[in-house]
């Protein structure tokens, strides 16, 4: 039976809640061959709840939770103003998107998603959201593609001294 969902704008108090669910999304996802010093050294800093208390109250970017019953289970976060590097006319960026485990397949982050495309077209007339995915996550690049997203370039996130590929993708136009 799936769980019953809800999808909200984060609050202030969700900035601790954030962070452990951010932090073991990440570790799961990307720390495949254990902690090393560079993971620990990003988590610790990036993932921190002081850090998502400033994305939160960031007037530039909008936090979507979404709940089964009083539990986060994943996050979005939207940050406006933010030029695609391959395409000028996307400006609207998905900067995470994480969903718990536990609730992959039960339409957590089609409704984040969701929220943050009805978001960017609240901000911006014909926004397009873009983002980045690790090349190497191909569950977050077949879902995005599912949902119409369509690789436009290549970057590189840099960890400590080694520079992981990822995929630009950009979103449909909003108003199809």
């Amino acid at each position: 039976m799936p769980p019953k969902l809800s999808i909200r704008v984060g609050r202030s108090d969700d900035a601790s809640h954030l962070a452990v669910l951010a932090t073991q999304v990440w570790l799961h996802t990307y720390a495949t061959d254990g902690i090393s010093a560079d993971i620990a050294g990003y988590v610790l800093q990036e993932l921190a709840p002081e850090k998502y208390l400033r994305t939160l109250n960031d007037p530039t970017r909008r936090v979507f939770v979404a709940q089964s019953g009083a539990n986060l289970v994943g996050l979005a976060v939207v940050k406006f103003g933010t030029a695609c590097p391959e395409d000028q006319h996307a400006s609207t960026e998905l900067q995470t998107l994480y969903v718990q485990e536990h609730f992959i397949g039960h339409g957590v982050g089609k409704l984040l998603l969701r929220a943050a495309e009805a978001e960017a077209r609240q901000q911006q007339a014909n926004a397009m959201l873009w983002l980045t995915v690790n090349a190497k996550n191909t569950r977050a690049t077949a879902f995005y593609a599912h949902q119409g997203y369509t690789k436009v370039g290549t970057t590189y996130f840099t960890l400590g001294e080694g520079n992981h590929e990822n995929h630009v993708l950009i979103g449909p136009n909003a108003q199809a």
